[in-house]
């Protein structure tokens, strides 16, 4: 298991923190997503397998939002 930090730019709501972890959690290989809004900051549990590209890639293609792997 493995733990990765991401910096998300974009986010001002609890409608933000509730899409970003739901789009998170899709991803194969996620076993739990939690975001800080006020930290600007996701903290992603996932298997070892698991390109950490692969989270930054889903969360921009929503659109309004940066990620970026601390």
């Amino acid at each position: 298991m493995t733990t990765t930090k991401l910096n998300i730019t974009g986010m001002h709501c609890a409608s933000c923190k509730a899409l970003i972890e739901d789009v998170c959690a899709d991803v194969s290989g996620v076993n739990s997503c939690t975001v800080d809004v006020d930290a600007a900051t996701a903290s992603v549990e996932h298997d070892d397998s698991l390109d950490p590209a692969i989270l930054v890639t889903e969360i921009r293609n929503l659109g309004d939002y940066g990620a970026a792997i601390v």
